[in-house]
């Protein structure tokens, strides 16, 4: 018989006797490539636990001043003379501007002079209240010239009392011609100048002026952050910190927390004031802002471990079978390194190194536990 070869095989036939054996051995080719079991995914596990945390609030807001005054004259008259430059910083009782004050001059010697007429005719009424008066205890005057004379003393003093309250009025009212800085702060624009006529009740204030130290900070948080800020405010001074010009933070001192939660938003407004001697803090300028709300008992995971997806964030977690699975958790925040989140239980073990590629049902290997979040 022939021997048969085939490709990429070779075929042995073997002839024994009259018993014809044929035993057909099959190589395999010696190029052709090896076949090896897949290698499973290598994780890292952590385990979750409840720490105590400083509890820091982060937001944003706004730089306010604590007083603001719009300069508004409070009589009629003409700017005279403007006492100071706009931008500048001023102090509480500067002069700022004077008015022309002939009018209420005026009006002041016109009251003088009534008070001194009104004083004159109350004199000569008292004289004659007291001549009628030792007339009467002899009957020489009668009921109805006493009461004359009795009428007559108590008018003159009437319209002397009234032209004192004159006097008093037309002071007052030459006082205002004098403008002068009701708190200490910056200047902003003038837009008056001199000759300008100037009234009660005009649409632009003469100048206003922004307090500037101490300034304050105000800002809004949810009002689920409530409760830790009242908690924290019962134990001492609540501290707010914000980053001033030359990006240092500064601490500052929470001072107020309004009446009332907003139904639209959900946030409540608070104010803090701080320390500008170095006017570093500038009146509406956007700030991100810290604040100290105490500790906080809160479950706590290394900061990689937690995944974000579609539907929010959460966590890779190994089963018994080593098959993973996932667990939706509310991210709270991150600190320190840390991940504070809520819908995990402690000693809950997730997947901190290796969870880039994993998916769902995939079978993993384990590597050694990472450390436990919070522990140094």
């Amino acid at each position: 018989m022939k021997l048969l070869r085939s490709r990429p095989a070779v075929v042995i036939g073997l002839i024994l006797g009259a018993g014809l054996f044929t035993s057909l051995i099959f190589h395999q080719s010696s190029d052709a490539a090896p076949v090896h079991k897949a290698e499973l995914p290598l994780v890292s596990l952590s385990q979750a636990r409840i720490k105590s945390v400083p509890l820091q609030l982060s937001t944003q807001g706004h730089v306010v001043s604590l007083n603001q005054v719009d300069i508004q004259s409070q009589v009629i008259g003409t700017v005279k003379s403007v006492a100071f430059k706009e931008g500048d910083f001023v102090k509480q009782g500067q002069l700022l501007f004077t008015l022309d004050d002939s009018t209420q001059q005026a009006s002041l010697r016109r009251a003088v002079a009534t008070l001194a007429e009104s004083h004159s005719l109350l004199g000569k009424a008292q004289s004659d209240l007291a001549r009628g008066r030792s007339l009467r205890a002899k009957n020489y005057i009668s009921a109805s010239d006493w009461d004359t004379l009795k009428s007559a003393q108590q008018q003159y003093a009437a319209q002397s009392s009234a032209a004192q309250q004159d006097i008093e009025t037309a002071q007052a009212q030459l006082g205002y011609t004098k403008i002068y800085a009701p708190i200490s702060g910056k200047a902003g624009a003038v837009n008056v100048h001199i000759g300008s006529l100037v009234q009660p009740g005009s649409a632009s204030p003469m100048v206003s002026i922004n307090q500037f130290d101490p300034i304050g900070v105000s800002f809004t948080l949810p009002e689920t952050n409530l409760n830790a800020v009242l908690a924290a405010q019962s134990s001492g001074p609540v501290k707010v910190w914000v980053k001033n010009a030359k990006g240092e933070a500064v601490e500052g001192q929470l001072d107020f927390i309004n009446n009332t939660v907003s139904t639209d938003s959900g946030t409540m407004t608070f104010k803090a004031h701080f320390s500008n001697a170095e006017y570093l803090l500038w009146p509406g300028a956007f700030e991100d802002i810290s604040v100290d709300a105490g500790t906080q008992n809160v479950v706590v995971l290394p900061a990689q471990a937690v995944q974000n997806g579609p539907d929010g964030h959460f966590v890779y977690l190994v089963g018994s079978t080593r098959q993973v699975f996932t667990q939706a958790i509310t991210l709270l925040r991150m600190q320190q390194g840390m991940a504070i989140v809520d819908g995990l239980a402690q000693g809950t073990h997730v997947v901190v190194e290796g969870g880039n590629a994993l998916r769902p049902g995939m079978t993993v290997a384990l590597a050694s536990h990472a450390p436990t979040a919070g522990q140094n």
